[in-house]
């Protein structure tokens, strides 16, 4: 009887086991990767891992090859960089594709990491073929002054086109991540249109669970808007001391979402400086909210822009955690700008905060409203 029970547990075990082997090679991946050029040292890759934790891999390059490894659940978009990388999103040796837990080939050039040949995702070719088919856009906004009405009108026409391929496409993964990005840009009906078009599968990813996340939270917690009590928070500023919305009572108060990264937040920095130093002697404070990948880059921001008003940080890896400032606010894009008045009432949003996409135009012009008889 003792031999028959120990063989039962040992079995037992042994299916357990196999079971969880299963589960984990199910979900690794491996990335073997080739770089034509002699300057590249290491490389990074930025993912959220099986056990949803952000990880930053470092991987040092030798022969020109390299080889990363690790688990996730579901295909993902990511980014791979190197110690040649700038901070700006755009930069050569930046790129982003879509990661899949099997086996993956990357052929790099440096200084032409975006022009990757990239085998063995489905999901990476859909990822390409969309590229493809935007590009001409982008083209054409590089020569278009951001916030003008031409400008508007292409990201409207990258949106439709985005959207259209979600609606058309209920299998992907792509779609999933296209719908997330662009979610709270939707109307809740939309919203829940793309997803309950989405197949169930995909609806388990990360991409699917933040979508219906938000749909959650406009039941339960409606969205923020013009009008609204601006919700409070305290976070750790670039000094290393509390900052709170609430030590700016009687203070007309801008959140300005952005990160050193960020190409459109760096050509608006020179008209935010300009407004305010205009209105700062009338009572404007400015909070700039940080969504920098690491914190050594948030603060060579701050002083190589020579940012004189107030800072705090939320970070890359925080940007979807339901607690982030961003998310409370309600921003998914940057720069986006939201003004808070003396009684922390919200008054407006613009730029990436805003469905309309309303300019800092628009934001002086409501600065001139209620601040134009103050003067200290």
């Amino acid at each position: 009887m003792k031999i028959k029970s120990l063989i039962t547990v040992t079995l037992g075990v042994i299916i357990l086991l196999s079971c969880n082997q299963s589960k984990t090679n199910r979900n690794a991946f491996t990335v073997k990767g080739t770089i034509d050029g002699s300057n590249t040292e290491y490389v990074v890759l930025r993912y959220t891992d099986s056990s949803d934790v952000y990880v930053s891999d470092t991987l040092m390059v030798k022969d020109n090859s390299f080889i990363i490894q690790g688990s996730i659940t579901h295909p993902q978009l990511v980014s791979l960089t190197s110690n040649l990388t700038g901070v700006f999103m755009e930069d050569p040796n930046r790129l982003r594709f879509f990661l899949e837990p099997k086996e993956m080939e990357i052929n790099i050039k440096e200084d032409q990491f975006p022009d990757a040949l990239i085998t063995g995702s489905k999901s990476q070719n859909e990822y390409e073929y969309l590229a493809k088919e935007i590009k001409p856009y982008y083209e054409k906004l590089k020569l278009e002054e951001i916030g003008s009405k031409k400008a508007e009108q292409l990201l409207a026409e990258v949106k439709n086109i985005e959207l259209n391929y979600a609606n058309n496409n209920p299998n992907s993964y792509l779609s999933a991540q296209l719908i997330d990005f662009h979610r709270r840009g939707l109307p809740i009906d939309s919203l829940k249109m793309f997803y309950a078009g989405l197949d169930p599968i995909i609806k388990e990813s990360s991409y699917g669970l933040d979508i219906q996340e938000t749909i959650e939270s406009y039941i339960v917690t409606p969205f923020v808007d013009s009008g609204d009590v601006a919700p409070g928070f305290s976070s750790e500023n670039n000094d290393g001391n509390i900052l709170s919305l609430n030590q700016f009572k009687g203070k007309t108060v801008l959140l300005d979402f952005g990160a050193g990264w960020c190409v459109p937040c760096k050509k608006e920095i020179p008209e935010v400086k300009r407004i305010f130093d205009k209105y700062h002697s009338k009572g404007l404070e400015i909070i700039g909210v940080s969504l920098d990948e690491d914190k050594t880059s948030w603060k060579e921001n701050i002083k190589n822009e020579n940012l004189n008003w107030h800072h705090i940080y939320v970070g890359t890896d925080k940007f979807r955690e339901p607690e982030s400032i961003n998310v409370v606010y309600g921003v998914q894009s940057i720069p986006a700008y939201i003004l808070i008045n003396e009684n922390g009432i919200m008054i407006d949003r613009y730029r990436g905060a805003d469905k309309k996409d309303k300019s800092l135009k628009d934001l002086e012009a409501k600065l001139e409203t209620l601040l134009s008889s103050n003067s200290l």
